[in-house]
């Protein structure tokens, strides 16, 4: 009986979670435009995270989930040369955005928050989102292929974020930084996985300005001991494709970092490889976007 309760109490509050997502954009340009739906946009957000938490699932300051049901805990896997750590940070398509969640099998993945670990399953505590991504499976094709004995999945992504967030003053600037602290209490990073630039191509960043940006971003994870090679995704495409092209100042400012070696290296070209289909709605993966840039992770992050 508490169960069925709890599945009900759980549809509803999906049900007002796709409430909430027909108004985001509204509500967010709204916001910005001080005019409406920013009032009602506040209210709806705040009704839904009441009825989240009602059911186990809670969000922080930043919108990163923090809770969530059925999380099964485990013990932190120690790391050795065969063990990968992963940070992933960027904006919803690095969170848990996605159109499917995908099963893990191989029992080797653990995703780590705020101290913890649990056996890494959609959707990942740290990032924004109760959806699907593709680090999880990611994880369990680079494990199940014999390319490390572990992954460990550090999310740090949060939806609609842009670039200027992440550095300087930015709002995500100090989550960051406690993150990444926090994590190298445990781990070594071995990949810093960037996903981000939809937000930017829409504000009309410019080239070099995005350049500059995120330098200093890489200079701030130096700063904190992190290491590891940054693989810069190459995306901007998001919503309405009338006024996108490949060629914009988000992707060229991405590709000259991947190409610049400087403790930079490409990752995934989404902007290349997804198609209208692979979006459910213009800008989020659905199954098969997902399944696509898992494949190409995948094959990028795999040992040779």
């Amino acid at each position: 009986m508490k169960g069925g309760k709890i599945a009900v109490a759980i549809a509803a509050a999906i049900a007002l979670a796709a409430l909430l997502y027909g108004t985001y954009w509204l509500g967010a340009y709204g916001y910005a435009m001080q005019r409406w739906p920013a009032t009602e946009f506040k209210s709806l957000r705040f009704a839904l995270l009441q009825s989240l938490r009602s059911v186990g699932i809670d969000f922080d300051s930043y919108g990163r989930l923090i809770a969530y049901p059925a999380k099964i805990a485990i013990a932190c896997p120690a790391q050795t040369e065969r063990t990968a750590v992963l940070l992933v940070i960027g904006q919803s398509n690095a969170a848990n955005s996605g159109g499917q969640r995908f099963p893990v099998s191989s029992g080797g993945v653990a995703a780590y928050f705020d101290g913890t670990c649990q056996l890494a399953a959609s959707p990942l505590l740290g990032a924004s989102g109760v959806a699907g991504e593709p680090w999880s499976a990611v994880g369990d094709n680079l494990v199940a292929a014999g390319s490390f004995d572990n992954v460990v999945i550090i999310p740090a992504a949060v939806g609609g974020s842009r670039l200027s967030e992440w550095i300087g003053e930015g709002q995500l600037h100090s989550m960051l930084k406690s993150t990444v602290e926090d994590a190298r209490k445990h781990y070594r990073i071995t990949h810093v996985l960037w996903h981000q630039g939809e937000g930017d191509f829409s504000l009309r960043t410019s080239e070099d300005a995005y350049v500059s940006g995120f330098n200093s971003l890489a200079r701030d994870l130096h700063g904190w001991g992190v290491t590891a090679p940054i693989y810069v995704s190459i995306t901007s495409h998001c919503g309405d494709g009338e006024s996108w092209s490949p060629d914009n100042p988000v992707s060229r400012a991405q590709r000259r970092l991947a190409d610049s070696a400087e403790g930079f290296t490409a990752g995934v070209d989404s902007d290349s490889l997804l198609d209208a289909l692979d979006r459910f709605d213009g800008c989020h993966m659905a199954g098969s976007g997902l399944t696509k840039v898992i494949d190409a992770w995948t094959e990028i992050l795999r040992r040779k």
